[in-house]
């Protein structure tokens, strides 16, 4: 054993841990193995905020290339954030089957080892499961609440066929609870299972899963589910509406149904984002700027400026609600930025940001890509089935791509399934924030915008 390794093992200083877990992506991989090794069994870290993240770092990189002896370390892992990480990424690399086969063991950390085969699983419709995962599944069923529940989710994301009979009768049980129901209709979707067809339209009759069930639409191309979105779509509440608007306009013919209903004033323009209608440019095609308008104009529109900035006013804007505002930002912004910790992480915070200043906010709303960084470019991705995704990168790797999308959670997505891929040199947020807003309902933005706390605390 290294010196570096007896120091992992035997001393009692986190801080020592800590410096010893920063530098093993330096070392030797053998000693890099004997260090994450002793770093692993130290339970007392398990809570810490920072040693199983720097632990992993450096261990990461080992795991492919030696996946018995990372199922070892997870084995005698303390640390269950280690063991289910080591899970997650021999998932990716190909090694299902002896992650599956040590499960078999039963040991204090098979819960750990099935979270990270479950999360691995994610997106991974291009994996069988291995020959005795039905045996060890059903010994797993046996176990405790957690360990069933954990082989049922896993043999959902293998495409079992008995596992998904048993998550469409949860979905049909309406005496089953609401969060159940909401597991086994994400469960379905998550592997476009066509039995689910003909369950949807009768869910959108029940509160709790009406936007689950609207989001799993977008999963299949089927005509009429979106002639039913739009023939609903009065009935919705404002956060359903949004997301019936986000899921037409994930497919082409979905997308030509919206724009007609746009052209026809069956959904107000004013409820379509921006971005929106930028991801329907690309799914219809020039067809929908024949309704909607010139879209993806760059640069600085001097009269539009001019415009604004006489109307954003001191005077104008003392007179304007920031809490109307707030709710203002809510709608239009706060799904891809925070403002006060509230708000989406796809765009930048603005907390921090230049805000008591009228022409930085007017640069940055008329011109959001006259200044922009990599991280926050507009990525558009289709996959096979015809499914378009507009929103940026967060992760990647050799199999599979992760992205943030306006709305939603992060979509895992197989790069087998990618048709095309285009990093647009233009901002994710888009231009026309301000079109579909009144003048006071512009005042009362900016002027929300502009403060220097959060309304929603001071009442003003």
């Amino acid at each position: 054993m290294t010196a570096f390794a007896r120091l992992a093992q035997n001393d009692p200083s986190p801080v020592v841990r800590l410096y010893l877990a920063s530098a093993l992506q330096r070392m030797p991989t053998a000693n890099a193995w004997e260090v994450a090794t002793a770093l692993a069994r130290h339970g007392e870290d398990a809570d810490d905020h920072n040693l199983p993240k720097m632990i992993w770092y450096g261990l990461e990189p080992l795991v492919a290339q030696n996946p018995n002896r990372a199922l070892t370390l997870a084995a005698e892992a303390k640390i269950p954030l280690i063991t289910r990480f080591v899970a997650r990424r021999l998932v990716d690399a190909d090694a299902v089957e002896p992650l599956v086969n040590a499960l078999d063991q039963n040991g204090n950390h098979t819960v750990s080892l099935l979270e990270g085969l479950r999360d691995g699983l994610e997106g991974r419709f291009d994996l069988k499961a291995p020959a005795r995962w039905s045996a060890i599944s059903a010994k797993l069923r046996q176990a405790d609440e957690r360990r069933a529940q954990l082989a049922l989710q896993i043999a959902q994301r293998f495409g079992d066929t008995e596992a998904t009979q048993k998550s469409l009768a949860t979905l049909k049980n309406a005496q089953a609870p609401a969060e159940q129901r909401r597991q086994a209709l994400q469960a379905i979707a998550a592997r476009k299972r066509p039995e689910l067809v003909a369950e949807l339209p009768a869910l959108l009759d029940v509160p709790a899963l009406r936007a689950d069930a609207i989001r799993a639409m977008a999963d299949y191309d089927h005509e009429p589910f979106g002639k039913l979105l739009l023939t609903r779509y009065n009935s919705l509440s404002p956060a359903e509406r949004q997301q019936a608007v986000q899921t037409l306009s994930t497919r082409p013919r979905y997308g030509w149904l919206l724009t007609q209903a746009i052209k026809d004033q069956r959904v107000p323009k004013r409820d379509v984002p921006p971005y929106v209608a930028r991801q329907l440019l690309r799914v219809v095609g020039s067809g929908f700027v024949e309704v909607w308008g010139p879209i993806e104009v760059t640069g600085v529109d001097n009269q539009a400026y001019g415009k604004y900035q006489r109307m954003l006013n001191e005077r104008a804007l003392a007179k304007a609600d920031a809490v109307k505002g707030e709710g203002l930002f809510q709608r239009t912004c706060g799904s891809c930025h925070k403002l006060y910790g509230k708000g989406g992480d796809i765009g930048p915070d603005l907390t921090g940001s230049n805000r008591g200043n009228v022409d930085y906010i007017l640069f940055n709303v008329l011109n959001p890509s006259g200044e922009i960084q990599d991280d926050y470019k507009l990525v558009v991705v289709t996959t096979r089935d015809g499914r378009t995704y507009s929103g940026n990168v967060i992760a990647e790797n050799e199999r599979q791509l992760t992205m943030r999308i306006v709305g939603q959670d992060a979509v895992v997505l197989n790069k087998s399934a990618i048709q095309s891929r285009e990093v647009t040199p233009v901002s994710l947020m888009p231009q026309g924030l301000f079109d579909n807003l009144t003048e006071t309902e512009v005042l009362d933005l900016v002027k929300y915008l502009r403060t220097q706390n959060d309304v929603s605390q001071t009442g003003k």
